[in-house]
């Protein structure tokens, strides 16, 4: 706002008085210097007082008018000041108060008397003091009076000070060339709940950081190590302080590109190491973090070691479980859940291939004889050396051998014609011969020997493989009756 001088408009006076005082000393010149005429000297004296009276006249009006002008500026000044949201004292050279705005009235209405008898600064806090209207001087009066005059002699950039009502003020002093001084308060009470809340906040958030079961990992934009809470210093293994400003990369042992914003969206799981070298599977998730002042990226990272280990532990269990439905117990090769598992999916290979697959039936000749006579823990133990020797003459045909009950194994030789069959089994005859098992119980001979059945053929998709089944049941059969320790092969398997 711009400010109206008076002293503009009397300007022209200085100059006026000049010309009045110029034509009285031209009067009384004339009158000394020559002989005066006395037809015009009263004329001109005339001229001379009605100029004057003139003169006068228009000074008094223009001093009136300078006034009123003085007055509307310093009432539409004094209305702008009431205006202003903020409190506004004005203090002379002696640190009394000489103006104030209603504002400083309705934040301290109990001080308005001492506010009109113009009261010093002094005798003002020293009142606001003494009633409590200062919480923070409670019980410490002395003391903070004298550090807030000491604050107002060094003219301190602000003052923040709290009301009894709860209201926050900010003080802002200065001193004028005259040597007086100028308060302003502003009411900041929004501001400083606001700060509280977001202080708050923030404490909450660092509390809940520090308290995180997860590793909280804070980035600038080029991947920089900035904050790591106490989790994240007990995954890795170092400190806070060692890692700030350590990039990520070295972190994780791998590249994460040219920002942390290029591992933003879905979370990534990787594998890296602690500070003493055990192994450690993380997943990371990150956020970015950006306002008008900061941009930076949060990185949660939860650590999957355990669980890792636990689903291997898992993945290794359910491995050995499947192995032992599928496995038999005593001999260690397939049961007969795993080869009539086997059984269905071969032969619609076979169908589906146009692929021989053929089915070997095997029997140890008077077995139970062997168990009475040796005991079943040899029996036992025959068993076994029995399924490995099978085992061993299957080889990697890619056959498999199963325990189809008792003392009867079973092959089931995929891709494999009847002929190949009879060699593979002619094969398992001679090797049990060869191994000389003794069978000091056999009608038949004194070493352990095998009856053996065999059937092949293509199968067909509609047709059951049971079919094969019983045809190489048929053939064992046959051998039996025919003295035992021997193969016979059924006729090509067709399909009913």
């Amino acid at each position: 706002m711009k400010s109206y001088n008076p002293d503009a408009a009397i300007r022209w006076l200085p100059l006026t008085v000049v010309l009045a005082l110029a034509l009285q000393l031209g009067v009384f010149w004339v009158d000394q210097a020559s002989e005066p005429d006395p037809r015009w000297l009263p004329g001109l004296a005339e001229l001379s007082l009605g100029f004057n009276l003139v003169l006068a006249l228009l000074a008094t009006l223009a001093l009136r008018r300078a006034r009123e002008r003085i007055r509307a500026a310093n009432r539409s000044l004094a209305e702008a000041i009431d205006a202003l949201p903020a409190s506004v004292e004005i203090f002379d050279a002696d640190d009394r108060l000489v103006a104030y705005n209603q504002q400083l009235a309705a934040n301290y209405p109990h001080m308005v008397p001492d506010f009109q008898r113009h009261a010093s600064f002094e005798e003002l806090v020293r009142r606001s003091v003494r009633e409590g209207a200062i919480p923070a001087a409670v019980g410490r009066e002395e003391e903070w009076l004298a550090q807030r005059f000491a604050d107002r002699a060094r003219g301190q950039e602000a003052l923040l000070q709290r009301l009894s009502d709860g209201r926050w003020l900010r003080i802002f002093e200065r001193r004028t060339p005259s040597g007086g001084m100028v308060g302003v308060r502003l009411d900041v009470s929004d501001l400083i709940l606001e700060q509280q809340r977001l202080a708050a906040s923030q404490a909450h958030l660092q509390a809940f950081v520090r308290a995180a079961p997860n590793g909280v990992l804070t980035l600038d934009t080029e991947g920089h190590v900035l904050e790591l809470n106490p989790a994240g210093e007990r995954l890795f293994g170092f400190s806070a302080a060692e890692l700030r400003g350590s990039h990520i990369d070295l972190l994780f042992g791998i590249c994460m590109g040219d920002s942390p914003a290029e591992l933003l969206g879905e979370p990534r799981e990787l594998s890296t190491r602690r500070r003493d070298g055990q192994e450690l599977t993380l997943q990371l998730n990150m956020a970015e973090v950006r306002t008008d002042t900061t941009h930076r990226f949060v990185c949660i990272i939860t650590d999957l070691s355990e669980r890792k280990r636990q689903e291997v532990a898992l993945q290794l269990a359910n491995a050995q479980l499947a192995r032992q439905s599928t496995t038999d117990g005593l001999t260690g090769v397939g049961n007969r859940r795993h080869f009539d598992h086997l059984l269905q999916q071969e032969w619609l290979n076979s169908a589906r291939e146009g692929h021989s697959l053929a089915c070997v039936m095997v029997d140890i000749d008077h077995f139970k004889q062997y168990n009475d006579h040796y005991g079943h823990i040899a029996g036992d133990e025959t068993l076994r050396r029995v399924a490995e020797l099978l085992h061993t003459c299957v080889g990697r045909s890619g056959g498999t051998v199963c325990r189809f009950g008792g003392e009867e194994f079973v092959l089931l030789l995929p891709d494999t014609d009847l002929a190949q069959a009879q060699t593979l089994a002619q094969r398992c005859l001679d090797s049990l011969r060869l191994a000389a098992i003794e069978h000091a119980a056999s009608p038949l001979r004194r070493s352990l020997s095998l009856s053996i059945g065999l059937a092949a053929g293509v199968a067909e998709a509609h047709a059951s493989p049971l079919r094969l089944v019983e045809q190489a049941d048929a053939a064992l059969y046959a051998a039996k009756q025919n003295g035992r320790a021997r193969l016979v092969c059924a006729p090509t398997v067709r399909a009913a």
